[in-house]
């Protein structure tokens, strides 16, 4: 009898792609072009998936590929095409050159912004479809697309989605829909992975409405909560792997039949770099009060004899010149050069007693500040501070922000990234249902975050060559160009074939852990052959699909 009736291994999947800029998007296309090369039963296995879920980097291959599949565009060239767009590396250089053309922007609906930019430049290079080209998925595999990015009003996930609430429930309402058809992908793409630091947010529905009619647009606009947009940003602000989007379309699933597998691909690290204090020796940075620095700025600025030298100095040029005591007659550049000094000394003056007197008025305003809202017990305290030493407080203000930095970039983000591994992995209805691939598994240096170890046997020995690929895969940083250092290590075909051979490895995984009344399914052992026949070709050179299928 089956320990779980409604197992049907690979008979409906979904894709979750992580964020992670170039990163992510190649590692993402290895593991759709692997899927792509395996069969199963009576189909290719990347037929079987039916839902996928994206994020920042990862919407830049889920959405194209979804964007294919909405045109009836052969796989081959949907990876053509994905493969040139990051070979060619020309996404940077074409949205800084657009950020530069003012008749683009003079004819363009959008604000001219970096993010806006980056919008224009997918959709010239890449020409996704618009999201209402995905409501006509019914010749395809695809079902359920979602393209993941976070609200700038609620907190919440903001969903690119073909099928269930656009937006968020907060932000839902029935005039979204007519506008809705025409969103370009393009945009979904650039709010997706519109990542913090590096880009200003790109607001809705403002910034979307090229081609849209104008009265969905109006409609929308009148709504409370669009009346002055909605500013979007990068997905993995929340949800960094696409993890609750994902939930929502299993659980909207037919009734009682979730998905039968889920794969979620994260290509961020769990590590994160240890914060350390400043090691400012402050005995070799002088002692220096905050007092001291700030009473002799103030005292440089204020009125003082200097400025009514230089005043004084031109204007005695001036009347001697006019006396004709030089050579016995005036000269014009005695009179240019007193000219100017009377007027930097008429400036300088003026503006050393206007300081003069805004410091004073300045001091006073602060102090009735002080004593007016501050605990009287507190006040010697903060009025004390004054006496420390610049580089002191210096020191104390960057262990602030870099304590700051580290807990949102690292500790925020990496509690989040558990909280939804825990919310799918805990439930009991995806027993046998899940794999996690991750770009730094293989590596040979980093375990994974949800407590998987390298099954030593199918990982097998002399492996050194899959271990090289991975670490180049998984070192890259997170960014949207290829720098020298990633050319000169061949960094995308290592990402694209890290995506294949983890792929290859985490399904023979899941098939060795599966039920043996499943396990020992003919069809599942066709697939377990051909994995492991491609699991020798990998050890041999990691990247040989990659060359096999790659453009020339």
């Amino acid at each position: 009898m089956l320990t779980n009736p409604t197992l049907r291994p690979f008979e409906s999947i979904g894709l979750c792609f992580s964020g992670g800029g170039y990163r992510a998007s190649a590692f993402s296309l290895g593991v759709l072009s692997y899927l792509q090369q395996k069969h199963f039963a009576d189909s290719i296995l990347l037929e079987k998936v039916t839902a996928m879920s994206t994020v920042s980097g990862g919407t830049i291959t889920g959405g194209y590929y979804a964007s294919c599949q909405a045109k009836g565009i052969l796989f081959s060239e949907f990876f053509d095409n994905l493969y040139t767009f990051h070979y060619k590396d020309e996404l940077l250089k074409t949205a800084l050159c657009y950020m530069e053309e003012d008749e683009l922007w003079k004819s363009n609906s959008k604000k001219r912004s970096l993010i806006n930019a980056f919008a224009i430049a997918y959709d010239t290079l890449l020409q996704p479809a618009n999201m209402g080209e995905l409501d006509e998925l019914a010749g395809s595999h695809l079902k359920y697309v979602c393209f993941n990015a976070t609200d700038f009003s609620f907190g919440l996930a903001f969903r690119f989605q073909n099928l269930g609430l656009f937006g968020n429930y907060r932000l839902y309402c029935e005039e979204i829909d007519p506008f809705r058809g025409g969103i370009r992908i393009a945009d979904a793409i650039a709010a997706s992975s519109c990542f913090p630091m590096g880009f200003e947010p790109i607001i809705f529905p403002d910034d979307f409405r090229n081609g849209q009619p104008v009265a969905a647009y109006q409609n929308l606009k009148e709504k409370p909560n669009f009346l002055n947009g909605v500013g979007i940003m990068d997905g993995g602000i929340v949800d960094n792997q696409g993890i609750g989007s994902m939930v929502n379309i299993n659980n909207s699933n037919d009734p009682g039949t979730p998905l039968d597998l889920i794969m979620v691909n994260d290509v961020g690290s769990y590590m994160m770099p240890p914060w350390q204090e400043d090691q400012t020796d402050l005995a070799k940075h002088g002692k220096k009060s905050l007092e001291s620095v700030f009473s002799n700025f103030l005292k440089a600025l204020s009125f003082n004899r200097y400025y009514l030298i230089t005043l004084l100095s031109g204007l005695l040029l001036i009347l001697v010149n006019s006396m004709d005591l030089f050579f016995g007659k005036p000269w014009p550049g005695i009179y240019i050069i007193g000219g100017v000094l009377a007027g930097m000394g008429v400036v300088l003056s003026g503006f050393g007693i206007f300081t003069s007197l805004s410091a004073r008025f300045l001091n006073y305003s602060l102090q009735n500040v002080f004593r007016n809202n501050i605990p009287s017990v507190l006040l010697s305290n903060i009025q004390g501070m004054d006496t420390l030493s610049v580089s002191l407080i210096r020191r104390m203000l960057t262990e602030r922000l870099s304590s700051t930095f580290t807990m949102v970039n690292y500790i925020f983000l990496h509690q989040l990234r558990r909280i939804n591994y825990n919310f799918l992995y805990e439930n009991p209805k995806n027993k046998n249902r899940l794999i996690t691939n991750t770009v730094y598994e293989l590596n040979g240096e980093h375990q994974n975050l949800i407590k998987s170890v390298i099954n030593t046997g199918i990982y097998g020995k002399h492996c050194e060559r899959i271990k090289e690929s991975a670490l180049i895969a998984s070192q890259m940083p997170t960014t949207l160009w290829w720098d020298d250092k990633d050319r000169k290590l061949n960094r995308l075909d290592n990402l694209v074939a890290c995506g294949q051979f983890t792929t290859c490895y985490n399904l023979m995984k899941y098939i060795d852990e599966l039920p043996e009344e499943v396990q020992y399914n003919k069809d599942i052992q066709d697939l377990l052959r051909q994995l492991k026949s491609d699991w020798e070709k990998f050890k041999q050179n990691p990247r040989f699909m990659v060359d096999e299928i790659k453009p020339r």
